[in-house]
């Protein structure tokens, strides 16, 4: 069923101003860079390393924090960032136990009946490549999940600059390849 003119305005008119607003700034270009970037890390897979500054999970996880961290002082600071770390033991897809770190990025509520309503935004930052034991071959992980990423990391850096009566957190997990394990 195709809507009127008339239809259209009446809905336009509806919409909640400051949501347009915030749609209207979500860039597709950062969208298309953050990918780039996450897929430059050659692997993200979650046993990769931890502490090469340019390959592997450890590199990504860096960066991510900050941009999270630019995206804090962009926004006058009201974007809290943490990392959320854990040793996770030895299991089917963990040959051996490690660290697993989710980067989250918290816009706390500004009214006080609402700010412990929490909605959360998540995308997994790791990648992982076949055979899945492989943790040095490339997994650049564009749409596996580099674009979920992406979009948790662009609807930070705009809504970071607006107030929200509830809390909005926007977290980036790892170990998503291996079970779920970052997300749990």
């Amino acid at each position: 069923m195709r809507s009127t003119a008339a239809q259209q305005v009446q809905l336009s008119s509806k919409l909640n101003p400051q949501i347009e607003k915030i749609v209207g700034e979500i860039s597709s270009d950062n969208i298309e860079a953050i990918i780039r970037r996450l897929v430059g890390f050659g692997t993200r897979h979650t046993l990769s390393s931890q502490s090469d500054p340019v390959r592997g999970i450890g590199a990504a996880r860096a960066w991510i924090k900050e941009e999270f961290e630019r995206y804090s002082r962009e926004s006058g600071g009201r974007l809290e960032v943490t990392l959320d770390e854990f040793i996770q033991p030895q299991g089917p897809r963990v040959k051996e136990a490690t660290k697993i770190v989710n980067v989250v990025a918290t816009l706390p509520g500004v009214q006080p009946e609402s700010k412990d309503r929490i909605y959360l935004v998540s995308g997994h930052y790791d990648s992982i490549c076949f055979p899945f034991e492989d943790v040095l071959c490339d997994a650049p992980g564009a749409n596996d999940d580099a674009s979920g990423t992406a979009a948790v990391m662009e609807m930070a850096r705009v809504m970071s600059k607006y107030r929200f009566d509830a809390t909005l957190i926007f977290v980036t997990v790892a170990g998503e390849e291996q079970g779920l394990l970052g997300s749990t």
